[in-house]
């Protein structure tokens, strides 16, 4: 009889419905020009879930209809815990949101609430962010050598959670990639790094990937969304260099 019990209960847990984990950027503010959002779940929920299942309100907890894109068919990570939640990118460039039902979701100044089940975040709306990615602007605390410290970037907005997590990577001095542990802070503020192995004295590079985005779509010198006939900015630098030495060095250091 214990023995039926037990199968039961596990059966029951792995049947149980997803639970929301988090949704990301957590941040206390996003962009007016926000283009996505992710839901992470603690289990494969795709198939259980979809996009028409997440509600925008405003602050007053009326629904915004048509805030985000229904393809028909939902974007989900490859092991199905996580779903990616787009925006209209029509409706947020410059000079093409109109009025009304088709003005942008996400009005600069205000409050909203994005709910989905029991889960809800709630955030304030800036400005639309239209520069291109400036690295000059991003902080790095470095670690001691002989230490496994962890290297911490701090950006100045907030960045693409999803992309963090794969386009930015440690080289030592010859070029080599390092192996570590990565970890993203939920609001998409900072990104720290951890050796497997000991710092070792020397200069390493933090090698950014040219598809790094924040979360309103600019990368590293290029803005998504600029003025008519304006040509890009000429691309920046695709890493920072920074020196491992027996003090390390800290600028603008921020926890993950």
């Amino acid at each position: 009889m214990i023995a039926d019990l037990l199968a039961l209960m596990v059966l029951a847990s792995s049947s149980a419905a997803p639970q929301v984990v988090s949704i990301s950027p957590a941040a206390k503010s996003i962009p007016a020009n926000t283009l996505r959002l992710y839901v992470t779940f603690d289990r494969p929920a795709r198939g259980t879930v979809t996009t028409r299942d997440i509600r925008l309100l405003d602050a007053d907890g009326r629904q915004i209809d048509n805030a985000f894109m229904d393809f028909g068919q939902d974007i989900w990570s490859p092991d199905g815990r996580r779903l990616t939640v787009l925006f209209d990118p029509g409706r947020v460039k410059r000079d093409v949101e109109g009025a009304d039902a088709s003005a942008a979701p996400l009005q600069p100044g205000l409050s909203y609430t994005v709910e989905i089940k029991t889960k809800r975040f709630r955030f304030q709306v800036t400005r639309a962010l239209r520069e291109p990615i400036d690295l000059h602007a991003w902080g790095l605390a470095s670690p001691r050598a002989g230490s496994r410290g962890t290297l911490r970037v701090t950006f100045d907005r907030v960045m693409d959670v999803a992309l963090l997590q794969d386009q930015l990577d440690v080289v030592d001095g010859l070029g080599r990639s390092q192996l570590g542990q990565m970890k993203v802070s939920a609001s998409g503020s900072s990104w720290c790094w951890r050796p497997n192995r000991n710092w070792r004295p020397g200069v390493y590079r933090l090698v950014i990937g040219s598809s790094l985005e924040d979360v309103s779509g600019n990368r590293v010198g290029e803005a998504l969304d600029h003025d008519v006939g304006a040509p890009d900015a000429p691309r920046d630098r695709s890493d920072l260099i920074f020196k491992v030495g027996p003090r390390g060095h800290h600028r603008k250091p921020g926890p993950c």
